[in-house]
Formats: structure tokens, C-alpha cells, sequence
């Protein structure tokens, strides 16, 4: 069993410890995809949905572009700029939407393939895979006995906001459109679902709209299913304020909990869309119902910052961020999100970019008061057996030591990590002589972790996972 430590239900208490994001590091190469196509107008938000496919060992990228926007191609190229043009008064204002499909085989350099199967201005040399879906969820389900049922794309239609879900063999070639008026909402963010093991159902997140004048107000709304076809009506999930709105946001489990990456959208006013910008934050939930905010407020992936702001020389992901569900591969964890250089109701460029983290590195306690040590200690947790493995990054001169109490709270066992600093994953325990792991074997244990010039992020029982 693994516990991360953001977990607070395992937390009894902590003394000079905070909860803070894990440390994103963002892709030299950024950004990797870029809008080059005469289908691919304005990438916008982009909406990224991206797997590691282990049978081809291949990455796969379904996005969603405006693949017509006649605010950009109406408007003479020296006129796309905030100085001279409007953008969202630009006239004329048609949009189509559609889902558009590239591969990587190292998820750096991507490939758009000529698919054949849409036609764009009478050619089907392409890469569309279907035209007309807002803001579309691809998720491939390994569950489903089905196999034309394989992938499940969830999404808004781009007239109305109502959701549909549609299936394909293959992620290319997908079936008719199947309406969820019964989700009964308006959505046209990143809708996305994931199957529960836990719950037996596949869970949908959506976005809820309250029309307040000017700026809106966006919530995370959920939904369940079954079947996949048939849908509880949305209830709230997650809401910020008008000021920093709940955006959007792709969810998925690791650690035994459920996790989101949440695109928080900063508006400076409430009396203008002028000046919004989005980065993405980090929630859990223990249920996939009620959801919390880590540390909310402080970005999981943030801006490049720029001192100058000035249109046209900004860093790809200066403005707006819209991030992926994440990929798992070994001890990293890839984090795809469409970045934009400009404000989100602006003119911008934006393009597809890669942060990655440590193993379990999604948030983890460091001490409040960097020159004392900190003490994290965890509620009664079955005592599994095995080596206790740590997840935990450690400075130079840092230490971690634990102790191990049984119910009645009687010390059974002190430990120390002995490795030298670093990012160390599945790090052992190593005990003082006279701890006796089978006399704890099946017991509720309390865990009190000491810790000095350092991050925890998780613990286990077991071997190295």
C-alpha cells in the first residue's frame, strides 16, 4: 500500500511543517508542437489529451483547435495584435472546433499524419480525426470488453455546450454522436472521464457557468456513468472565486486517492476580460465527490516569468496554461499542458509543452522554518510488512528519521534513511537493532517521520515498487 503524504486523512498532526507543491521542471525544448497547418488557424487552449501507448510504444496527442477561425484569417497578419486589433471583437467571428491527432516516439519531436479521413478545404491530407467536438476528453479505457468501445472521447457540441460521448476502435475512426441531455449543463472547457475501479463507474468532470456580468464565473462540475453512455445529472465539484475561477480540469488517480490538475484563471478586474491569465493548480479527493486544493493559490506549473511585458517577445507559456491528464513512465511523471505567450482573451501564440516531476512528487511536506526540523506524524495505518520505503527529496546536510508507535502509542521502533542527499525514491528504512517486523505485521501503526532540510512526498510497505 502507498500513502502520499497529501493525503490528509493520514495525517494525525504536524509541527513546523507545510504542504507545498512538487517542483515541475518544464521541457528545454518548449514549446514542441506548434500551430503550422491551414487547419490550425488558432490553437487557443489546445486542450491536450496525451498517452504512452505500451503496445506501439508510441505517444499519442489528441488537441483541439479552432480549425476555422475568421478572427485570425480575416485579419491582415500585421494586424494580429492587441495594439491594432481587438481579437474578440474581430469581425467577422466564425469558429469551427475540431479534434486533431499527432505522434511522438519520444514525446519531444511530434509528427502530424496525413490521416485521410476529413476533409479541409477539399483535401484529406490531415491530421483530423473529427470535426465539430468543443473542448473534447479523448481516454483510451483498457477496461471496456468492447473493443470499438476502446476510446471514449467526452465533450461539449460547439452549438448549444450540451455533452456527447462518442467511441472509437482505434482513436481515428469514431462512431455517431451519443447526446447526455441528463448531465443537464453547458459546458465548453475540457470535459474529460476516467473509469473508477473503486466506484464501478466512470466518472466525468464538466464545467459549470454562472452568468455574472462581464467576467462570468466557471466551476468543476461531475458526473457518473455506468455504462458510459448514460449520465447523472452534474452536481458542483469545485469552485474558486469570480477572481480566480475553477477553469478547467483533467483528473485521474495515483496514490490510492484522486487527483486533479486544475487551470485557475486570474481575472484582474471584475469589470473587464482584459488581462486574464491561467496557470494550473493541484486538487485531490478522496471520493472523486468532494475535492481540496493543495496549497491553493500557488501554481503546480506556473508562468515563465518575463520582467518586460510586451506583446509578441513573451515567453510560450507567459499567459495561459491547459493542462493533460498525466503520463507514468518509470520514476517520471510527464505533464503535457497547451501553452499560450499572450492573455486569454487576447491575440496569442500558443503550442504544446512538457513539465515533469518526480515519482509521487505531486506535493510534499518541507519544514515552515527551513533551519528546524519538522515532525509529520500519520494517523494508525496497517502495518503491511516489508521494508518501509520512503519518497523524499533530501539536501545536503538533511536527515530523515522515523519512529514507529502501536496502538496503545508504545515505541517499537526507531529508523533512519542512511542514503546521501538526492531525489531519492522507494528509499528503505533502515531499523535500530531489536525492531521486529513480524511482531507489527497486520497492526495499526502510527508513522512519526522527523525531517531537516528536506521534502516528503509518500511512504509504502513492500519492495522497491
Amino acid at each position: 500500500m502507498e500513502y502520499l503524504f497529501l493525503d490528509s486523512r493520514i495525517i494525525e498532526r504536524t509541527e513546523n511543517a507545510k504542504l507545498v507543491p512538487g517542483t515541475a521542471v518544464k521541457d528545454p525544448g518548449n514549446p514542441l508542437l506548434v500551430a503550422d497547418k491551414p487547419w490550425e488557424p488558432r490553437y487557443d487552449n489546445m486542450y491536450p489529451n496525451v498517452l504512452w501507448d505500451e503496445e506501439e510504444e508510441i505517444y499519442k496527442c489528441w488537441y483541439c483547435p479552432f480549425i476555422i477561425d475568421e478572427r485570425t484569417s480575416r485579419t491582415a497578419p500585421g494586424k494580429r495584435n492587441p495594439e491594432a486589433t481587438d481579437y474578440m471583437a474581430a469581425r467577422p467571428s466564425k469558429r469551427d472546433e475540431a479534434i486533431l491527432y499527432a505522434t511522438s516516439g519520444d514525446g519531444i519531436r511530434w509528427e502530424k499524419p496525413e490521416l485521410g479521413i476529413v476533409e479541409f478545404n477539399g483535401s484529406r491530407k490531415n491530421n483530423i480525426v473529427v470535426r465539430g467536438p468543443s473542448g473534447a476528453g479523448v481516454y483510451r479505457d483498457p477496461q471496456d470488453p468492447n473493443p470499438d468501445r476502446r476510446y471514449k472521447a467526452f465533450y461539449a457540441a460547439q452549438v448549444g455546450y450540451l455533452q456527447l460521448v462518442r467511441f472509437s476502435p482505434d482513436g481515428l475512426h469514431w462512431g455517431p454522436e451519443i447526446p447526455c441531455p441528463e448531465i443537464a449543463i453547458q459546458s465548453d472547457c475540457h470535459a474529460n472521464m476516467i473509469w473508477s475501479e473503486q466506484r464501478q463507474s466512470y466518472l466525468g468532470i464538466v464545467r459549470h457557468y454562472d452568468r455574472i456580468p462581464v467576467v462570468g464565473n466557471r466551476k468543476i462540475a461531475r458526473t457518473e456513468s455506468r455504462d458510459g453512455v448514460k449520465w447523472t445529472k452534474s452536481t458542483l465539484a469545485l469552485a474558486g472565486t469570480p477572481q480566480k475561477q475553477a477553469h478547467d480540469m483533467v483528473i485521474f488517480e495515483d496514490g490510492g486517492v484522486y487527483l486533479g490538475l486544475l487551470g485557475v484563471m486570474n481575472f484582474p478586474s471584475m469589470k473587464s476580460r482584459h488581462g486574464v491569465r491561467q496557470h494550473i493548480e493541484l486538487a485531490w479527493s478522496p471520493d472523486s465527490v468532494t475535492w481540496h486544493r493543495v496549497a491553493e493559490g500557488t501554481p503546480l506549473i506556473g508562468h515563465t516569468p518575463k520582467e518586460e511585458r510586451k506583446y509578441g517577445t513573451m515567453p510560450y507559456d507567459w499567459g495561459a496554461l491547459f493542462p493533460s491528464a498525466p503520463v507514468f513512465r518509470g520514476d517520471r511523471i510527464e505533464i503535457y499542458y497547451g501553452a499560450s505567450d499572450w492573455y486569454f482573451f487576447d491575440w496569442r501564440k500558443s503550442g504544446l509543452a512538457r513539465a515533469s516531476l518526480r515519482k509521487d512528487g505531486w506535493a510534499g511536506y518541507e519544514p515552515t522554518n527551513g533551519s528546524e526540523p519538522m515532525t509529520v506524524r500519520t494517523k494508525a495505518v496497517s502495518w503491511e510488512g516489508g521494508d518501509l520505503r520512503v519518497c523524499i527529496d533530501l539536501e545536503e546536510g538533511g536527515f530523515l528519521k522515523v519512529a514507529a508507535l502501536d496502538e496503545k502509542r508504545k515505541l517499537r521502533g526507531e529508523g533512519l534513511i542512511q542514503r546521501k542527499a538526492g531525489n531519492l525514491t522507494d528509499a528503505q528504512v533502515t531499523w535500530k537493532q531489536g525492531f521486529d517486523d513480524e511482531d507489527l505485521k497486520g497492526r495499526k501503526v502510527s508513522l512519526v517521520f522527523e525531517a531537516a532540510a528536506a521534502r516528503l512526498y509518500s511512504f509504502s510497505f513492500g519492495p522497491a515498487r
